[in-house]
């Protein structure tokens, strides 16, 4: 039986960030070694009124007046997130990675994530082309953010805040929080219409538990 009482618990999935281009050099994959406890995701709209109706809404012919003369332009989601980086386990089994280089493989490659292409020093040196799917030399890294089965986004990273808590002997970090904002590329590539698809059918799933809708927001019958 677990720590926990429960003799059937769930297996827990991990979020990860994967790189779009599974040719760049060197491969940028990382799995959150901890989830992050929060997540911040911020959805908006800019309306604009028409020319014709601004500044005139009590003159608004019926036929517009749910707003059919507004032009609506969506802002691309952002997304942030907190993740920790800790040696401290693996220090504990003896791993001789974490006991030379503590976090800093996995913090090498999230700042990989956020650097154009046309830095890369072992691409550039083999000459490798990283045209391959997703964006280009010039540009960050377009990566797979996998957050479950029914979300995984494509973004980019646009900024990382990162805090240094603790050295190993040679000081390199044993311990590193890092705050992660994202912003998702939307439209119609194929990873955001998987995700796109899902919530409509999640979206429609919630009817389901509303089958007495009408009747809750009218209080008839």
């Amino acid at each position: 039986m677990a720590a926990s009482g429960l003799t059937h618990q769930p297996k827990l999935l991990k979020g990860a960030f994967v790189d779009s281009n599974l040719l760049s050099v060197p491969p940028l994959i990382v799995p959150f070694q901890f989830n992050p406890e929060r997540l911040s995701r911020r959805k908006s709209a800019h309306i604009q009124e028409s020319h014709t109706f601004r500044g005139t809404e009590e003159h608004t012919p019926a036929d517009q007046a749910l707003g059919q003369a507004q032009t609506t332009f969506a802002v691309p989601e952002t997304i942030s997130m907190d993740i920790r980086l800790d040696a401290t386990d693996a220090l504990e089994t003896g791993d001789p990675i974490a006991g030379e280089f503590g976090v800093l493989p996995a913090l090498s490659a999230l700042e990989l994530m956020i650097t154009p292409r046309s830095e890369s020093f072992f691409a550039g040196r083999l000459g490798l082309s990283t045209g391959f799917g997703f964006g280009n030399r010039t540009s960050t890294p377009v990566l797979i953010f996998v957050w479950g089965r029914q979300r995984i986004y494509p973004v980019r990273l646009t900024q990382l805040d990162i805090q240094e808590v603790e050295y190993n002997p040679h000081l390199n970090p044993t311990r590193v929080t890092v705050g992660v904002s994202l912003q998702v590329i939307g439209d119609n590539n194929p990873v955001y219409s998987i995700t796109q698809a899902q919530r409509e059918a999640l979206a429609a799933l919630n009817l389901l538990n509303a089958p007495d809708l009408p009747r809750a927001v009218t209080n008839i019958g």
